[in-house]
């Protein structure tokens, strides 16, 4: 199925949702040249336009939430520098990658849709929660190495929403994409049409929430999978500059 030739709004936005994201930070780092020490964020202007992206899609966000959101903005003066800007340029490098198989590989296998689309989201909430935790690669590394505490997607889920990285109908729908993931890694004869995996693709909402619409009637599974793992990934990548900014700072001695 060619989704570019659907013609009605809920394949073409939630499809094309990544890739928009994609055209953003292609925009945002014309011209920056990957030798460069620092990005300016507010040349760029990256994390306020996925900031305010996230606000909005939040629907249950409420007035005070969102205001911040906005002032927040104004404070995005710093520079991305260091380790920061390393794993930048691999989130960056990663999504292009990420969509280019996911959205535009017309035959690729719905085992393989199903098992990058939930690796790039546990590689998004590997970044959400690096950017929150203090600046200590050593001691966060601890954390989310395979054999650390957040060392899986599951426990990544459910850390970024003890955080309150995400809401309640991001984690849920993460779980459900890990079940997902799960079942085709394991069951050779798994398939979007089929129960449970189609059930639980009806069961994915935030992608109702962010696009304001709900699936159309001839949706496949895979259609919504992919939609909505469209959707967590741009809500996400907001997430992973919220993050940035509101990093937790080591104790003072």
């Amino acid at each position: 199925m060619d989704y570019r030739r659907r013609g009605d709004p809920w394949h073409d936005t939630g499809f094309r949702s990544s890739l928009d994201d994609v055209a953003r930070m292609s925009e945002a780092t014309s011209g920056v040249a990957r030798g460069s020490s620092h990005i300016s964020l507010r040349s760029c202007g990256l994390l306020a336009t996925f900031c305010v992206s996230a606000a909005a899609k939040l629907k249950s966000a409420t007035k005070t939430r969102k205001e911040e959101a906005q002032r927040g903005i104004g404070s995005m003066t710093s520079m991305i520098a260091g380790r920061d800007l390393d794993r930048y340029w691999r989130h960056h490098d990663a999504l292009f990658a990420f969509h280019n198989l996911f959205n535009e590989g017309g035959t690729v296998d719905e085992r393989a849709i199903a098992i990058v689309g939930a690796t790039f989201l546990d590689s998004s909430l590997e970044h959400s929660l690096v950017n929150f935790m203090v600046d200590d690669e050593k001691e966060t590394k601890k954390l989310m190495g395979l054999d650390g505490a957040i060392g899986t997607f599951s426990n990544r889920v459910t850390a970024a929403y003890c955080l309150g990285l995400i809401p309640k109908t991001v984690r849920d729908d993460l779980r459900i994409v890990g079940k997902i993931r799960n079942r085709f890694a394991h069951q050779l004869e798994a398939s979007f049409d089929q129960n449970p995996i189609r059930g639980w693709c009806l069961l994915l909402k935030w992608h109702e929430t962010s696009m304001l619409m709900k699936a159309p009637a001839d949706a496949t599974g895979r259609d919504i999978f992919q939609v909505a793992v469209n959707q967590l990934i741009c809500y996400l990548n907001g997430i992973v500059g919220v993050a940035r900014l509101e990093r937790r700072k080591i104790a003072a001695k």
